[in-house]
């Protein structure tokens, strides 16, 4: 019995272990074949020097034994970085699961996630980073990463030996070792000889020949063995066979992944660009053209090898299908661009589509995804990249059709969406605005011209001008009421009214709106702690403070807190706005220490926001001055009370 118990512990313990365990470890190939002086080198390098290089060209094995070596030894952090994807946007991913598995307060933004990771896990042990997929070329990405200095293990994967550290030469692999890994793969082991000799130990040709072996029964051998041992690139040989051996259908779907991010995506993504059905899945992994389960990845060499004359035609199919698929409603829009892999192919599409010249409005059409996804998630660095290049480009809206048009259109809400973040309104107006006057000659896009309507007249609301706010936000409601618009974004229409009787100060009536507005977005699939319920939450503290229900409005603002506080900065405006809030129900809780602490904290933010295009004028800032001004009369401080006011009324009159 006591034995038992035991066991059952063991289990358990080892499940918690499991648990809180960070890793994106992919397993190796079942066929791979132990490099054992090269595991033995790895392992000294990591224990002398904290961290080690392994070069060699593509397709020899670098990742694989890397794998293999995580496979092998324990740490409570195990982390591949894609170096073919934005670096920072890869630390934000580590930062997150950091952040939710420890409860750190790690930066989610690509701005400041990298140094942030890179502070926390230097004083941290049993831990292990490996950047992979260094191309040529492209060490430079990783230099502060091999200067830094930190108590773990780093391993760097590169084609390019220049600049590493503790260098590890990955070859090609032993006549012996090739033989090996040749009979683990074929199904005749008699032409293990032929793959040793004639693919001089590379593990890629050796695996990718065994599968066109295996998998064309009709496969003259003899001729074969002739055409691959004449040719001068016998990947490309082995690849134009495998290709031979695809339907159309099957072929088509080969060049699309070979344009989106090969090392990670999945069938549902695939779903999104092709008509490709599971046969077509089957015969690319048949072939060792791509591997895995789902998410599926391909490797580089096979990339870059793949012929595609037809780079930009293929490009645009992929985005305009991406665009075809996006749900029409702002909240089904939302859901889709947080789907699995949606952001990393997004960006190597469009770097692919840089690269391949599509035209300018597919390209519109793509960073209208990527901009939209960066302003819902207040990530004010990427979402500046783009629109400084819609600002540098030259459209001709005459020569655009419809759709085009509405992609414009929308694009141009977008910038207004981020000068709103900024809290910049009028140029926020200056952009829906614009956005209206081309969707005036735009058939169709109900959804799109609800949600311009909604945010003109937010941002109307923001600058004190209500009656221009109710113009816009009557004629969303008058598009709701026609069916145009989907359900889901009633929402919407909802927190917009909530805000507008906010101004009239019928507080009761913006409440219960406020309320409707959040049941809605739940009901549609945002889950209660989605960024995208900041304003709803911050409208409702608001409220309770007003209405004298000062710890109802602290709970709401300790939840709005515990959302925000993983993915920003404790300098961001947001927790400004919270501080302020809190300030303000400690005051009426009569707490004049904590009121202080709390809008103080609020003020040096705002003073300080980098983000912010006038710092010392923000409208936000003067609403501060004033729960100031009312904390210094209720402490009988009277001069600094007036000249906290003094300091709001210079804002409002700015």
């Amino acid at each position: 019995m006591i034995r038992f118990i035991l066991i059952i512990i063991l289990i358990k313990s080892a499940n918690v272990l499991a648990e809180e365990n960070i890793s994106n470890l992919i397993m190796p190939v079942s066929y791979f074949v132990n490099h054992v002086n090269q595991l033995d080198q790895l392992n000294r390098h990591l224990r002398d020097n904290r961290k080690a290089s392994i070069v060699g060209t593509s397709g020899i094995g670098k990742t694989q034994l890397v794998r293999k070596y995580a496979q092998k030894n324990q740490y409570h952090i195990k982390w591949f970085i894609d170096c073919n994807l934005d670096i920072a946007e890869e630390f934000v991913k580590l930062a997150k699961k950091i952040n939710k598995s420890t409860k750190s307060k790690l930066a989610e933004n690509a701005k400041t996630s990298r140094r942030d990771v890179m502070e926390y896990l230097a004083t941290e042990k049993h831990w292990l980073l490996v950047f992979d997929n260094l191309k040529i070329n492209q060490n430079h990405k990783i230099q502060d990463i091999i200067k830094w200095d930190h108590n773990g293990h780093v391993i760097f994967c590169s084609q390019d030996i220049e600049g590493m550290p503790y260098v590890i030469k990955l070859n090609n692999i032993t006549p012996r070792d090739a033989k090996i890994m040749a009979r683990n793969l074929l199904h005749d082991k008699k032409d293990a000889e032929f793959l040793s000799q004639t693919f001089g130990g590379y593990p890629i040709l050796i695996s990718q020949a065994a599968q066109l072996l295996n998998a064309i029964p009709g496969l003259e051998k003899k001729e074969y063995k002739i055409m691959v041992n004449n040719s001068q690139d016998k990947l490309e040989y082995n690849l134009k066979t495998a290709i031979n051996e695809l339907t159309p259908n099957a072929l088509q779907l080969l060049k699309k992944i070979s344009l989106i991010n090969n090392q990670k995506f999945s069938r549902e993504f695939l779903r999104i660009i092709s008509d490709h059905t599971d046969d077509d899945i089957y015969q690319l992994s048949k072939f060792m053209l791509i591997s895995g389960a789902g998410p599926f990845e391909m490797h580089d060499i096979i990339a870059q090898k793949i012929i595609r004359k037809d780079h930009s035609s293929i490009l645009e199919d992929i985005i305009t299908r991406i665009t075809n698929n996006i749900p029409k409603g702002t909240i089904g829009a939302h859901l889709f661009r947080e789907g699995e892999t949606i952001r990393e192919n997004l960006q190597i599409i469009q770097q692919n589509a840089q690269k391949y010249k599509v035209s300018i409005n597919k390209m519109l059409a793509l960073n209208l995804q990527l901009i939209t996804k960066y302003v819902n998630s207040l990530d004010v660095y990427n979402a500046d990249k783009l629109v400084k290049w819609f600002n540098n480009q030259s459209f001709s809206l005459w020569s655009m059709n419809n759709d085009e048009r509405a992609r414009y259109a929308e694009y141009l809400a977008i910038i207004g969406g981020y000068y709103r973040r900024l809290a910049d309104y009028n140029n926020a107006v200056k952009y829906y605005s614009k956005s209206q006057e081309v969707f005036n000659d735009v058939i169709g896009y109900e959804s799109s011209k609800y949600n311009g309507f909604i945010c003109l007249g937010k941002s109307y609301l923001s600058l004190g001008k209500v009656e221009s706010a109710k113009k816009y936000i009557n004629a969303a409601e008058e598009l709701f009421s026609k069916g145009c618009v989907q359900d889901a974004d009633m929402g919407l229409l909802y927190f917009a009214k909530a805000r507008t009787f906010f101004m009239e100060g019928n507080y009761q009536k913006s409440l219960d709106y406020n309320n409707k507005a959040i049941k809605k977005f739940l009901q549609k699939g945002i889950k209660d702690n989605d960024i995208y319920l900041t304003g709803p939450y911050m409208v409702r503290a608001e409220i309770y403070n007003i209405q004298y229900k000062y710890q109802e409005a602290i709970d709401q603002l300790n939840k709005l807190y515990k959302m925000q506080e993983p993915c920003k900065k404790p300098d961001h405006e947001i927790f400004a706005r919270i501080y302020t809030q809190i300030a303000k129900s400690k005051l009426g809780l009569n707490d004049i220490e904590a009121a202080n602490k709390n809008i103080d904290r609020a003020i040096s933010i705002y003073l300080a926001d980098k983000n912010s295009l006038d710092a010392d004028n923000h409208p936000d800032l003067a609403a501060t001055y004033i729960v100031k001004g009312d904390i210094e009369f209720t402490n009988n401080k009277y001069g600094d009370a007036l000249n906290a006011y003094k300091k709001a009324r210079m804002i409002y009159f700015y």
